[in-house]
């Protein structure tokens, strides 16, 4: 590798680290505002949108720019390929914590709604996903990728029983239905998030391992435990995953 390739790289996994660490505070201010009513922090994540979509203009450019003016190979060209995507799926979630503010601001005005415990659980874990996905991306750590991968199935089972407890609730407490359909609007974007921190593991496992394993994660699964690696589901439902 040229010094001039390897500085351009450098250059951009900071880059989108950077964007990484902005994106994380933003999901937890979102959900801040959301669960506590802190309308402050969801304001502040509603102002500076416009600071992570500069720079992902900015890192796409400079991943052209490598790809153009250095065309890189191998690893390189893989590291490249998964700022690129990682980068938009860090754009998207910082759009998402956006609409969980906004939403946010709408339910702090009005009577608390009973599904707290649940909520606070699906907020969690997506966190968590978001914070580990990132530091699956820093240390370039596919076992923890996948450990990410594995953590998906917990935000979708919790949507799912709130969307059911939300549908019974309507139906007898119909002058709150507004206000239940802003608390699932914020649900669901909640779990694009989760989605999107599945999609930066997968880049992290395509950029350390050089697989695409893109919808055939659990054949990629079989490979890797073939050789002795752990299966983390199990990790995942005895709540044994790290904090």
């Amino acid at each position: 590798m040229s010094k001039q390739i390897e500085e351009d790289l450098d250059q951009v996994l900071k880059q989108i680290l950077h964007i990484g660490g902005i994106v994380e505070e933003a999901v937890d201010k979102s959900l801040r505002a959301l669960l506590s009513g802190d309308l402050e922090a969801g304001a502040e994540v509603i102002e500076g949108d416009h600071v992570v979509d500069d720079l992902e203009l900015e890192v796409e450019e400079k991943c052209l720019d490598i790809l153009a003016l250095r065309q890189p190979v191998a690893s390189d060209l893989r590291l490249v390929t998964a700022v690129m995507k990682i980068n938009s799926d860090l754009e998207r979630i910082g759009d998402l914590a956006v609409n969980i503010a906004e939403r946010s601001e709408v339910l702090a005005a009005v009577e608390t709604l009973p599904f707290r415990p649940d909520v606070s659980r699906m907020a969690a874990v997506s966190k968590r996903m978001v914070k580990q996905g990132l530091d699956a991306l820093v240390r370039r750590d596919a076992k923890l990728a996948l450990r990410v991968w594995d953590m998906d199935v917990e935000p979708d089972r919790l949507y799912r029983e709130i969307l059911g407890e939300a549908s019974a609730f309507m139906q007898t407490n119909v002058n709150r239905i507004g206000d239940t359909l802003h608390l699932l609007g914020a649900l669901r974007n909640l779990e694009r998030i989760a989605d999107h921190a599945t999609n930066i593991a997968e880049d992290v496992i395509y950029m350390v391992e050089g697989e695409i394993v893109r919808h055939r994660v659990e054949e990629h699964r079989r490979r890797q435990n073939g050789h002795g690696l752990p299966d983390f589901r199990a990790d995942a439902a005895e709540g044994t995953l790290d904090a």
